[in-house]
């Protein structure tokens, strides 16, 4: 049994860095959705988290300040469903949240749940949202059954799921074997266009098949991610590239990994690293050339020997005794000057393929499908993520732009493949004409 939160906490090794990245237009925030086959009853989806809430202490807390490093403090304050502003995945703060570093959402038939990725990565919080929508269901009277899939409220809390599952599995190793280059990576392309006047995002979905779209990736032979990553790229290069820059940086996509695949945690705070894969817009330009560079970078940056070495890197900055006690301020200008002098110059977009949001089949009857976003920002405009559930895959874009050719182009492309797709906006960049 775990002890409780209710006093102060670390924030996990990966977490550490987000709070200092934040600005006055930027916050590292992603968005699961679960789209429900009926209108949501914002008065039980209240009752739903009020009850929820208390299963998941790692999340019932607020983001403080302290002198060398940001932690978590128990939060007290009344947590609220809100109605979800469809146009624009909205910054989380102190006074729109009541200090939570989440947000829950509803819109017609969706319960839409925000995250400041300081208190965890989408695999963290999705076991949150799936007990959210389990005991939301409960309370509606309808017949459903966790299957051991839900962590439902009242099942006790593990210190597994409240663990830094980094410093876990850090070993020490000589300043010679920490993977600094690997994790740096190199000048990459930009996505151009005209950003929005108004502060929020852009979001279309994709929905199809979870059969079809599987076919067609073995087919090719290759996974949904390499796929899916292959086709973005090279709807980025027709789009923007092809017949219009000359020597382009290469397309570099950003690509969670989740550690939890390869090192056994079952934590529901943040254990993911990435994986850099960059193409050249003038060689690399065919599906078959993208597809075979996708499989062989992600291949690379899931080797589990690489992996601790990134992890080692990763957490010995938090252990070198002079970073542990510089001020926090200063800390906060360095990561700042290193993000914007380097940090955004190595990165084109982010690809993130969630995987499953594996449900109990009698969730099924009641859920029609899922989404997942990733905020944008005006240095990396477009992000690109993926969810598969009840039998459909849902393919996310986010932008900062209003311009739409990227999307258009991919969905042609799936499209010329024999996908029956469905499209579906929020029109940002029609509101932001008005």
């Amino acid at each position: 049994m775990a002890k409780s939160l209710e006093t102060w906490s670390k924030l996990d090794n990966s977490a550490k860095i987000y709070p200092m990245l934040v600005s006055k237009k930027s916050q590292n925030i992603f968005r699961l959705t679960v789209n429900l086959k009926e209108d949501v009853d914002p008065e039980v989806l209240q009752n739903a988290l009020s009850l929820t809430i208390g299963r998941f202490p790692g999340y019932q807390v607020r983001l403080m300040k302290g002198v060398f490093w940001y932690y978590f403090d128990h939060n007290y304050s009344k947590l609220s469903v809100y109605p979800l502003d469809c146009t624009s995945i909205k910054k989380i703060t102190d006074k729109n949240c009541n200090g939570y570093c989440f947000r829950v959402n509803y819109f017609r038939n969706m319960i839409a749940c925000d995250f400041f990725h300081a208190i965890c990565d989408a695999t963290g919080a999705a076991e949150f949202v799936k007990s959210l929508v389990y005991t939301y269901l409960n309370l509606l009277g309808n017949e459903v059954f966790s299957d051991q899939k839900i962590l439902t409220v009242g099942s006790p809390v593990t210190a597994e799921e409240l663990e830094d599952s980094f410093l876990k599995n850090y070993k020490r190793v000589p300043l010679s074997k920490l993977k600094v280059k690997d994790l740096q990576g190199k000048k990459a392309y930009h996505i151009d266009g005209i950003l929005f006047d108004n502060p929020g995002n852009g979001i279309i979905h994709m929905y199809c098949e979870v059969d079809q779209l599987l076919k067609l990736c073995r087919s090719k032979g290759c996974t949904m991610t390499e796929y899916l990553g292959a086709l973005f790229i090279s709807s980025i290069y027709e789009s923007q590239i092809k017949d219009k820059v000359q020597n382009a940086n290469d397309i570099q996509l950003f690509v969670p990994i989740n550690l939890r695949k390869i090192f056994p945690s079952k934590t529901l705070r943040n254990f993911s690293l990435f994986s850099r894969v960059g193409a050249n817009p003038y060689e690399d330009t065919t599906m078959e050339k993208l597809i075979e560079i996708m499989h062989e970078n992600l291949k690379r940056d899931m080797n589990k020997d690489n992996l601790k070495d990134k992890i080692s890197t990763t957490v010995w900055a938090e252990k070198f005794f002079l970073v542990r006690f510089i001020p926090l301020f200063l800390k906060r200008i360095f990561f700042n000057f290193s993000n914007t002098f380097f940090g955004k110059t190595k990165k084109t977009a982010t690809l993130s393929n969630f995987g499953v949001l594996d449900i109990p089949d009698s969730m099924k009857n009641y859920v029609e499908s899922a989404s997942f976003a990733i905020s944008s920002n005006a240095t990396t405009p477009l992000s690109l993520s993926v969810i598969s559930c009840s039998g459909k895959v849902c393919i996310t874009f986010t932008r900062r732009i209003t311009d739409t050719e990227i999307e258009k182009t991919f969905a042609r492309k799936l499209a010329d493949e024999g996908i029956d797709i469905q499209v579906t906006s929020n029109f940002w960049e029609v509101d932001n004409a008005l």
